[in-house]
């Protein structure tokens, strides 16, 4: 942590004795005591060992340092700092790190850890620890805050200077111009130099005419040398050229088939993509089949009721005098019927609740099975986005929690449902009991009349439409389902490949803004720049490249919804967002013409017309080039970003970027894929809503018209005289026994269904906290991905068995329903009729009526089995297309696999060869290097060498080379000093002028420097001063939260035209307008607040009260420190001259700080405080009192109630 833990102080000042202060506390420490008493002598000791105002001391200034009083004198003096280095800050690797500095009359000595030290490694030490010579203000003693309050705006510009680094610059940019002098000098130093030489040089010329005929046969030698070594060099240049040839073609084929592949990779995808649409397509037709194989059965069923009905309707008609007796063997007939078929019933009940549960069990194994395999792929998901353990476990926990959640409230709704489960067993029962008591006393019934049957019927056909409407939208809302579930495994594919084309808080910053547009937070949002852009493929390169990270900014009407959105973003954790405010935003019209190797690039691109000044912000100054010579001639004519259509760049200092750009990950297109399946989706979602509604008016519609069907029929009933009120009450019990039933079964099944989930659930939650206990591995463990293996197999075969079981089950159901149905819809009913009949009923005329409705029933059900029947057929139709589909597919992804795994193969071969190529190229470039060398090493020729030899072959050429050297011996006499000499004067000449050009380039260099220093400088005075004012309004608002606080940079030139931007928004706007602030123009540093209104007219400092200005200047105190922060802080007296209420706020704060442990965030750590009032004292976690006794201080803890009497003691006097 780096806080002060002991403070050892013997001689110095007022402190004669070794005075061991007990060890501070590591949050907020308050030191009270009398004037004169020894506070500030205190706080001086602490100044000096650190070095804080004590530098470079003289004699006198020792001695005035040392202790004076009674007794001895004191001849040396020392004070020793006990620092906390558990975190290893002076990164010695001990637990504490000991500072002491001594001195006496002739002495000024550092000792670290009690081994003696310079000057220079204590404050190497103390600025690595954190220590910043550049922010003085971890250390506040008396004065400095009125220093600051009356501190003028150029002084406390200059204060930002100090704190943000500047002096480093000044510094360097120093050494820089003291290196330029050096290069100076000796360039002056050269020139001299090769002066003498060229007067010695002439000299030599006038030498013996042996010399220069040897000089003659030398220069003939290393003409034909030059000969030999020049066409050796062209060979080598012809040879290497030549391998660059084949490079570039190779390297174009490797381009090739890169794009080739890539391409293919995408088609795959793409192919992919539609194999899983056509597949979902597969399941929705085979569902739809399914339902209308069911209503097909469920309409045959009808059908077979209403025959049997028409049948003996048609009997009774045509035989309508047929005796008791007749009607006797229709009842006895009737019951063997209704015998066969319980006991079918009784055969199939078993059968049928067996297979349930059979089926039920292997659900439950396939769901285990699955959320086993889920779980394993998404860990394996996580090993791979997550890149800590404590990520990945904080959202395993995240999990875990909404799982206990989720988990509870589904064991509630269990709970309620199996106490509902046993009322309707309870109903189902009683019901039961009731309809068979019932039956065994119904001695009769009667018939409806004509009109009233007719009104039935009409109702019946009214509730069949409805409910046929009502079918047709549950299959539409399985198919919508259906295809909702594959639009969100592509969305979720979408957003994964376009999240890692971004950096991770843009990302979230979309995405955050995307739920804020759902919950209509949106206004006056137009969405990001590459909503707004629409461009040609041609131009998708170049665009994507010059606009970089502005793709996804946020165009918006102005700075208001701006700033509420980045609040938002910041209270919300959300992101980060680049905005561009259209009120904000400052264009100018350039003059860049369309000619032969540039064209402007806004003009290809299509936007409205409304944001011409966002587009022009971002696109205004990028050209597009067909190279990239014709790029860094633009760029440097006219000042432009130029680029080429593929993207590359050059600038206009001469620097080039570009290379391959893979356009499967390009941002716009995957930006365009996302937008597009996120609009499918969201129309499918909307489907989904207007289908549910859909549905809830045609229940209520459905609702409605059985009550019209039930009235009707109790009109006709209560019409029918030999009902009676026995048979009624039968049909009614039926229907609700019926409903009974089908209700405790939709329970059972849901029963069953949240057993499943929970117990799912459970397992999943299990798996998290096994997770969570295990390591951190960046991939599955061998058993997990063999577990997978297996599992996806096993899932495979359940789901194979589940719908195995799932088809018995559901015969077994169709032979159940069908007995149930003839039992209940179709004997019992007629047995009923017929005894009904036997007792005596209704004549002729009833049985006429229901005559007529059976026929026309029958002519219905008829019709729905065709229908049914053909809409089957087109089904298997599409399912076979569909089908043949898949196979094509299939065959054409095959094919793309094969074609790229042997341009894989082809590749790698490329890169063979061509690193084959890199080798050849490489021997021969060094040959040529020592050939050039030893042509530059021939010295100066005669201009007519080319001409002379140009006809000499190879062979002559080495014959006169022989001859030459031969004639050179005879020369043997001659005088090589002085040859030597010219040719050494000649050879420093060349030497010299070179280091002449060498020199040239590095003042170049130098000047470039600076200019770099100087920017850097600019930079870091803007970034300091951005975060000193965000956070000085932050202090202040936590110090006076009804008012308000900001700082404002002042500038020479005149910005009234555009109002007072404070802080940092005005060095926003500067940057985005790609200009660079210049120190220079900056006059000063004012402060404005508003003590009583966050909208009020705000005051300068020097409006303000003493009390008020003190406020400020703390509240810049503080900001700096949230800026820089240290390890701890001493403040001697800071309260002083501030009203009680601000005292308050002033000790509020430093609690809050000092809790923060001394983590150095947000300026928090260890406060070690001088004051004479209460407020601290009640904050403080130690206090220490300072007593004066015998020219002698002291220092020692006292308790909270002590301090405080001792501060009120002294407020009284």
């Amino acid at each position: 942590m780096g806080y002060i833990k002991q403070i050892t102080i013997q001689g110095f000042k007022s402190y004669k004795e070794q005075m061991q202060i007990e060890p501070f506390s590591p949050n907020c420490n308050v030191v009270v005591g009398r004037n004169g008493s020894g506070k500030s002598n205190f706080f001086a000791a602490v100044r000096f060992v650190l070095g804080d105002d004590y530098h470079n001391l003289g004699r006198e200034e020792r001695q005035a340092l040392l202790h004076e009083g009674s007794g001895s004198a004191v001849m040396s003096a020392y004070v020793e700092v006990c620092f906390d280095n558990t975190e290893d800050r002076f990164q010695t690797g001990k637990p504490e790190f000991f500072l002491r500095r001594t001195i006496g009359a002739k002495k000024d000595e550092y000792s670290v850890n009690r081994k003696n030290a310079t000057k220079s490694e204590v404050m190497q030490i103390l600025e690595s620890a954190g220590f910043s010579r550049s922010n003085p203000y971890y250390i506040v003693p008396q004065g400095r805050v009125t220093a600051l309050t009356n501190m003028k705006d150029s002084e406390r510009l200059k204060l930002l200077k100090e704190i943000s680094g500047s002096n480093v610059y000044e510094e360097r940019r120093a050494n820089s111009l003291k290196l330029l002098a050096e290069t100076e000098n000796k360039c002056s130093s050269v020139d001299v130099v090769i002066e003498s030489i060229n007067g010695r040089l002439n000299e030599l010329e006038g030498e013996k005419e042996e010399l220069e005929a040897w000089s003659r046969n030398d220069r003939e030698r290393r003409s034909l040398m030059y000969v030999l070594k020049s066409r050796e060099e062209a060979d080598l240049e012809a040879l290497i050229e030549n391998i660059d040839h084949l490079e570039n073609q190779g390297r174009e084929m490797k381009e090739s088939n890169e794009a080739a592949f890539v391409q293919t990779e995408a088609d795959i995808a793409q192919i992919d993509m539609d194999i899983n649409r056509r597949k979902g397509d597969l399941d929705v037709l085979r569902e739809d089949r399914v339902q209308s194989e069911q209503e097909r059965k469920s309409a045959t069923l009808e059908k077979a009721k209403i025959e049997l009905e028409l049948k003996a309707l048609q009997d009774n008609q045509s035989v309508t005098q047929r005796t008791k007796k007749s009607r006797d063997t229709q009842i006895k007939s009737l019951q063997q019927q209704i015998r066969a078929r319980e006991a079918e019933l009784k055969q199939l009940l078993p059968q049928y609740n067996a297979k349930k549960e059979e089926e039920e069990a292997v659900r439950s194994q396939l769901l285990e099975a699955e959320g086993q395999q889920k779980r394993l792929e998404e860990k394996q998901g996580r090993t791979a986005f997550y890149t800590t353990k404590r990520q990945r476990d904080d959202a395993l926990r995240a999990q875990i929690e909404a799982a206990n959640a989720d988990l509870s409230r589904r064991k509630a709704v269990l709970m309620q449902t199996n106490e509902e489960i046993t009322q309707l067993e309870s109903d189902v029962e009683r019901l039961e009991n009731e309809i068979a008591e019932l039956r065994s006393n119904i001695e009769s019934e009667g018939d409806a009349s004509v009109n009233l049957a007719a009104k039935v019927e009409q109702a019946k056909d009214a509730y069949k439409a409805v409910h046929d409407e009502q079918t047709s939208l549950y299959r539409e809302e399985n198919r919508v389902n259906t295809q909702l579930t594959n639009s969100q495994a592509e969305l979720r594919k979408a957003e994964s490949a376009f999240s890692r084309l971004l950096d991770h808080g843009t990302s979230r910053g979309l995405e955050s803004l995307r739920r804020y547009q759902k919950e209509g937070e949106l206004e006056g949002v137009h969405g990001t720049i590459a909503d707004l852009l629409d461009v040609s493929n041609d131009y998708r390169a170049v665009t994507e490249a010059a606009a970089e990270g502005a793709l996804f900014n946020v165009v918006v009407d102005n700075d208001e919804v701006s700033t509420r959105l980045i609040d938002r973003l910041i209270k919300d954790k959300g992101g980060r967002i680049t905005f561009i405010p259209l009120n904000r935003i400052r264009t100018h019209d350039l003059d860049i013409p369309a000619t032969g190797d540039m064209q402007p690039l806004l003009p290809k691109l299509r936007y409205d017309e409304r944001f011409e000044d966002a587009f022009r912000h971002v696109f205004g100054k990028i050209v597009v080039c067909p190279d990239l010579t014709a790029c860094k001639k633009n760029a440097k004519q006219y000042n432009v970003r130029a680029y080429t259509l593929d993207g590359d760049n050059a600038s206009r200092k001469g620097q080039y970027r570009g290379g391959y750009h893979d356009m499967s990950k390009s941002k716009i297109r995957a930006y365009q894929a996302l937008a597009e399946i996120r609009t499918q989706h969201d129309e499918l979602q909307q489907r989904k809503r207007d289908i549910a509604m859909e549905l809830e008016q045609k229940r209520q519609q459905l609702t409605a018209a059985l009550s019209e069907v039930r009235r009707r029929e109790h009109e006709k009933d209560k019409g029918e005289n030999s009902y009676a009120p026995m048979r009624e009450e039968v049909r009614v019990k039926q229907r609700i026994l019926r409903d009974t039933q089908d209700s405790l079964a939709r329970k059972q099944t849901t029963a069953s269904s949240l057993q499943s989930t929970i117990n799912q659930l459970g397992a999943q939650q299990s798996d998290w906290e096994a997770e969570i206990a295990s390591k951190f591995e960046k991939a599955l463990s061998n058993d997990e991905e063999q577990m997978l293996i297996t599992l996806r197999s096993t899932v495979q075969d359940l789901r194979r068995q589940f719908a195995r079981t799932k088809e018995e089950r559901a015969t077994l159901e169709t032979q159940k329903d069908e007995a149930e149905l003839d039992l209940n819809e179709n004997l019992q009913p007629a047995l009923d009729d017929i005894q009904i009949q036997q007792g005596g009923a209704s004549g002729s005329t009833g049985q006429s009526t229901r005559l007529r409705e059976c026929e026309r029933a029958l002519d219905a059900v008829n019709q729905t089995i065709a229908n049914l029947d053909q809409q089957i057929q087109e089904i298997d139709a599409q399912i076979e297309d569909i089908r043949a589909q898949l196979s094509e597919l299939e065959d054409a992804r095959n094919e793309k696999e094969t074609s790229n795994r042997q341009l894989a193969k082809t590749m790698a071969r490329q890169e063979q060869a061509m690193s084959k190529k890199d080798s050849d190229r490489s021997r021969h470039t060094d040959r040529l290097a020592e050939v050039k060398r030893d042509i530059r090493d021939l010295g100066t020729l005669p201009e007519d060498v080319d001409r002379k030899y140009t006809r000499w072959d190879t062979t002559k050429v080495t014959k006169e080379l022989t001859k030459a050297n031969q004639a050179l011996k005879s020369f043997a006499h001659v005088n090589k000093k002085a040859f030597e000499h010219y040719e050494n004067f000649t050879r420093q000449r060349r030497t010299l002028t070179e280091r002449r050009a060498e020199l040239d380039t590095s003042r170049k260099s130098i000047e470039n420097l600076i200019d770099v220093l100087d920017q850097r400088k600019d930079e870091a005075i803007a970034r300091t001063f951005k975060q000193v004012a965000a956070a000085f309004g932050e202090v202040f608002q936590q110090l006076v939260p009804i008012g308000r606080g900001r700082l404002i940079i002042n500038r020479k030139s005149d910005r009234d035209a555009r109002g007072d931007i404070s802080d940092d928004d005005d060095m926003e706007e500067e940057e985005t307008q790609g200009k660079k602030s210049k120190v220079e123009e900056y006059t000063g540093v004012s402060i404005a607040v508003s003590f009583n209104s966050k909208h009020d007219e705000q005051q300068k400092i020097g409006q303000l009260s003493g009390g008020q200005k003190s406020l400020c200047a703390l509240a810049l105190i503080f900001a700096i420190q949230k800026c820089d922060p240290a390890p701890f802080y001493l403040f001697d007296e800071i309260d002083a001259n501030l009203d009680a209420q601000y005292r308050t706020a002033v000790a509020q704060m430093l609690e809050r700080l000092s809790g923060q442990g001394g983590k150095n965030k947000d300026g928090g750590g260890q406060f070690i405080c001088t004051t004479f009032r209460p407020e601290m004292v009640h904050v403080a976690d130690r206090c220490y009192g300072v007593t004066y006794t015998n020219k002698t201080s002291s220092i020692d803890v006292v308790d909270r109630e002590a301090a405080l009497e001792f501060v009120e003691g002294m407020q009284k006097t």
